[in-house]
């Protein structure tokens, strides 16, 4: 990682008190990726080691990941994005490494292009390109094209009608709750570390909400009086909400659709986009998420230097 440049330490890691030291940039920037808010970083911090530095014009945010040491896209206003990659540059040279970015938009890639002919490699990265839908689609789910989420939403509020309830998360006890709910359902599966990662992920976000609360939304579904699913999501600009983490029991049909209709209608009411993250390139996840009809894709690209 990048401690050092001429023995001064630069980069901090990512912990609770970086939110107010790095708000003041994300507020600089209108970015469309689910990367590029403080909660996203904070959640996934030990997974990819994340820590940062800050200019007076501009942040930085490196991290690791299998070994190799990458950047994400800086977070600066256009005037001092040069500024910012040139740092990036001589700190990759400064540590006798090749440049590596992650996460990179396409605007992004091509001011690179036109400024560093020749210089890197662009590689799109289309597990890692994040869903974005029309909001108001999402609340109604009015059409054609939504008629298999409509009918498995239908059966739900027939089959348990006068049983469910749709109630904001914000206590101690409910985050107990949603917590043994991820335990319960993550019990038996093959890849157990990637349960464990978003296990603690989730704990992070519960363990600090006083400090969080400001920007984030949490909602959940109790049926007969016990919680069966749960979601959590924040404005990322202002127009487009992301939707950092959904769990429903996978054993109740319509669920699913349920809490995903209800916690924009409750939480991101006049919302134009929702954010819904990438699929990872997970099969059964690329198709659930395509099944809503996305209106577009956040492209993400990895630069690599040539």
């Amino acid at each position: 990682m990048f401690e050092l440049v001429e023995d001064v330490v630069l980069f901090k890691p990512i912990d609770i008190d970086a939110k107010d030291v790095l708000q003041p940039y994300f507020d600089l920037v209108d970015y469309e990726a689910c990367e590029y808010c403080f909660v996203t970083l904070y959640m996934w911090k030990d997974l990819y080691k994340t820590v940062y530095y800050v200019e007076d014009d501009f942040a930085i945010v490196s991290g690791e990941y299998d070994g190799s040491e990458f950047v994400v896209l800086p977070l600066a206003s256009k005037e001092n994005m040069g500024k910012a990659i040139k740092f990036i540059i001589d700190t990759f040279k400064g540590k006798g490494k090749k440049i590596h970015l992650r996460a990179i938009t396409k605007e992004i890639v091509d001011f690179m292009k036109v400024n560093y002919e020749g210089m890197f490699e662009y590689i799109e990265e289309r597990d890692y390109f994040d869903y974005v839908y029309d909001g108001e689609s999402l609340r109604t789910l009015a059409g054609r094209k939504n008629q298999k989420k409509r009918n498995h939403l239908n059966y739900f509020l027939k089959e348990y009608e006068n049983r469910f309830e749709y109630k904001k998360i914000e206590s101690e006890k409910q985050f107990k709750e949603c917590i043994n709910l991820v335990q319960l359902w993550s019990e038996g599966k093959e890849v157990q570390k990637d349960y464990d990662d978003e296990f603690n992920a989730i704990q992070r976000i519960f363990d600090n909400y006083e400090l969080l609360k400001e920007n984030l939304r949490i909602g959940g579904i109790y049926i007969d009086s016990k919680l069966e699913a749960f979601t959590i999501g924040e404005m990322l600009n202002n127009d487009m909400a992301v939707i950092h983490i959904e769990k429903a029991n996978p054993d109740i049909r319509g669920l699913y659709p349920y809490i995903n209709q209800q916690f924009l209608l409750n939480e991101f009411k006049n919302t134009k986009f929702i954010n819904r993250e990438e699929d990872l390139g997970i099969e059964g996840l690329r198709k659930a998420k395509l099944s809503y009809h996305p209106i577009k894709f956040v492209e993400k690209y990895t630069v690599l230097e040539i």
